[in-house]
């Protein structure tokens, strides 16, 4: 209640919903979100052909390398099995060209629940996530992913009374290649992950930097699970960036800390109390 007596809006200018209400505006959040869903993929099957020769075109360039310029082939193992890669290659393609849509159809159903603070949090969450994931699958599909396959068909010789010669079948390639880029976009999100539990007060700068030396190690483990292939060349590809993504993290941690101390100074400043926490806090 204000000064004057009039009683203010708990969340803003949103008035309060009922519950029904509120299942009535999710069920119309998830219909819009699920038909936009299914528009794009129909369109996006008009383009799978182009996003089969994007997503294969760093092993197009690994086998030109490794088998000394012969022509690229990929084999299907059954009549069905195109129409099936076709087939998730334009869900993949809808699900991230209708993402930004979904996104907004899911924020206008959660952002009236939410103060001004939080949205602004939410959204530089949601924002930085998107961007460390874009990152991360971008530097998988130009940096990792084409030394790794490099490596991998070079086992292919002429052995004199034999050859051994790859079989990549469709789905395998796509399936490998969807494999290395989730998993070097989630392996970027580090400093997102970091800086929200640094702003939660779970980690501090100080105890990051003390585990420094073990991240190393752990960078290694992690980017041996993460790459799909067996080769050390990709697991050391990959666990460079991500010991530079856990520094990075550091950083970020200790800018909300320095943050966080100088709000605390001003408030005690304004109001005379010791609201300043020492360094060992």
């Amino acid at each position: 209640m204000s000064v004057t007596g009039t009683v203010e809006p708990v969340h803003g200018d949103e008035a309060r919903m009922s519950f029904i209400e509120h299942l009535a505006e999710l069920r119309l959040r998830l219909r819009n979100a699920a038909i936009i869903f299914l528009v794009v993929m129909c369109v996006s099957f008009v383009f799978v052909k182009k996003y089969f020769a994007i997503i294969v075109r760093p092993a197009c360039k690994a086998w030109e390398v490794a088998l000394h310029g012969t022509k690229p082939q990929f084999h299907f193992s059954g009549p069905t099995e195109p129409f099936w890669v076709y087939t998730k290659l334009a869900m993949y393609g809808a699900l991230i060209i209708s993402s930004p849509l979904i996104f907004w159809e899911v924020w206008k159903f959660i952002a009236p629940g939410l103060y001004k603070k939080e949205k602004r949090m939410a959204l530089g969450v949601t924002i930085a996530t998107a961007l460390c994931f874009i990152g991360g699958a971008l530097f998988g599909y130009f940096v990792l992913c084409t030394p790794a396959l490099t490596y991998m068909l070079s086992f292919a010789e002429d052995m004199g009374t034999f050859q051994i010669q790859p079989t990549i079948m469709m789905d395998e390639v796509v399936g490998f290649m969807t494999a290395m880029l989730l998993g070097t976009g989630a392996a970027f999100e580090l400093p997102v992950i970091m800086g929200v539990l640094g702003w939660l007060g779970l980690v501090k700068a100080k105890q990051l930097w003390k585990f420094n030396k073990y991240a190393l190690i752990l960078s290694t483990v992690v980017g041996g699970i993460l790459t799909p292939g067996p080769d050390v060349l990709s697991q050391v590809l990959m666990a460079g960036p991500l010991f530079l993504l856990y520094n990075v993290s550091i950083l970020i941690v200790w800018l909300i800390e320095r943050g966080a101390r100088e709000r605390l100074a001003r408030l005690a400043k304004e109001t005379g109390a010791d609201l300043v926490p020492t360094k060992d806090d």
